[in-house]
């Protein structure tokens, strides 16, 4: 039965932090980094002003705020001005303003200033006051809070490096003969230091992309078939010319997980942040329609810690499911155990619900021509469900 695994949570086993210890890791390291200066106050104001939304509506102060929700509301605060939502607001948080960290007068105001002192038309110095006042309080915070998106990001790049010692978890899944590849949603290098641990070749196709939708694998032979369906901290994402090309393209540049930051006039190849992930830059839809193909040969789907909350990912998911090819899937997730078993129980994800449904045979009175496919939902860690069903 050929198989294919779905990645997303199970670098936890790696030792790397979870969505929620994410937001503290960044945190920390910005607030360990000199050169992060600036956008200390503003990052915690943002991840103050999100507990305190959460709280009045009755969570837990400490349950903690997602990460990936923490940069959302960073990059739209960053173009707060420009959106169209803004329309609407008369006042946002007067917390996050003053956190503009250091504001600027107008180039030459002091000296301006200065001179209009001396002119004997009291007009003059007002208008220069004016000026100057008008530049203080009317700052906007738009810079400030694209260096914490970039700072963000450079946390990332410098938290999420796996421990290759730990990544063994991956063994039973990596060495199956069935396997027809694995998609992961996280940044990480888990899996690819996971084959190199094993003695396995693995192939992201990545270094092959040249741009559009046709996604070639350099060694179509490889182990291991990886997608990296929302990009890795050890690419970057820029524009540039090939020959014969009339328009700059997309292009990917590896520079290794060791980078330390180094965009070289790109930006990191990551789809981060909440709500949509579907990015029409970069090869993020060509992955996406190599995904597709890949599960309309796959018969058993492993999924790992995934939350089922990415409508692409859903879609995909779907389309597998209403295909003639799906035979069997597995989720493994601690999270399975609170998620509730029924549509009148719902502590999970939407999305968990309709696959349980897909899963079981209908009842008596329903009207449905499908067959059930064979399932296993595990609430176990990755390590112990890649042991369980795939072997030790």
């Amino acid at each position: 039965m050929k198989s294919f695994l779905l990645g997303a949570g199970a670098s936890i086993d790696a030792g790397l932090p979870g969505s929620f210890g994410l937001t503290r890791a960044v945190a920390d390291y910005i607030d360990g980094s000199s050169g992060h200066f600036y956008v200390r106050p503003l990052l915690h104001g943002v991840i103050g002003a999100m507990v305190q939304h959460d709280t009045g509506r009755g969570k837990s102060a400490f349950e903690g705020v997602d990460v990936e929700r923490v940069f959302a509301a960073v990059k739209a605060l960053k173009d707060r001005d420009s959106i169209d939502l803004s329309a609407f607001v008369e006042t946002w948080n007067r917390n996050l303003d003053a956190s503009n960290g250091r504001v600027s007068f107008p180039g030459l105001w002091a000296r301006n200033f200065k001179k209009a002192m001396l002119d004997t038309w009291d007009h003059k110095v007002e208008k220069e006051f004016e000026a100057g006042v008008r530049a203080v309080v009317q700052t906007s915070n738009g810079d400030l809070f694209g260096q914490l998106e970039s700072a963000m990001l450079d946390a990332l790049i410098h938290i999420l490096r796996a421990d290759e010692s730990r990544v063994g978890y991956f063994e039973p899944m990596i060495r199956s003969n069935s396997l027809t590849g694995i998609a992961t949603l996280n940044y990480d290098l888990a899996v690819e230091k996971a084959c190199h641990a094993a003695g396995l070749t693995v192939d992201t196709g990545l270094e092959t992309w040249r741009g559009g939708y046709e996604w070639e694998w350099a060694t179509p032979q490889a182990d291991v078939k990886l997608l990296k369906l929302h990009g890795s901290l050890d690419y970057v994402l820029g524009q540039g010319d090939q020959d014969g090309e009339r328009v700059p393209g997309d292009r990917l540049t590896n520079f290794g997980e060791d980078r330390q930051g180094q965009l070289v006039g790109g930006v990191p190849a990551m789809v981060f942040g909440q709500g949509s992930k579907l990015r029409s830059d970069g090869p993020f839809l060509a992955m996406l329609v190599e995904f597709d193909r890949l599960l309309s040969q796959t018969e058993w789907l492993t999924v790992v810690g995934y939350s089922f909350r990415d409508d692409h990912i859903n879609a995909a998911l779907t389309r597998w499911l209403n295909g003639d090819r799906a035979k069997r899937i597995s989720v493994i997730d601690p999270s399975l155990a609170t998620w509730g078993v029924s549509k009148w129980d719902r502590r999970g994800p939407d999305y968990w619900y309709y696959l349980q449904r897909a899963t079981r045979a209908p009842e008596p009175f329903e009207r449905h021509s499908w067959t059930p496919i064979e399932s296993d939902f595990l609430s176990e860690t990755a390590a112990t469900g890649l042991a369980q069903l795939h072997g030790s």
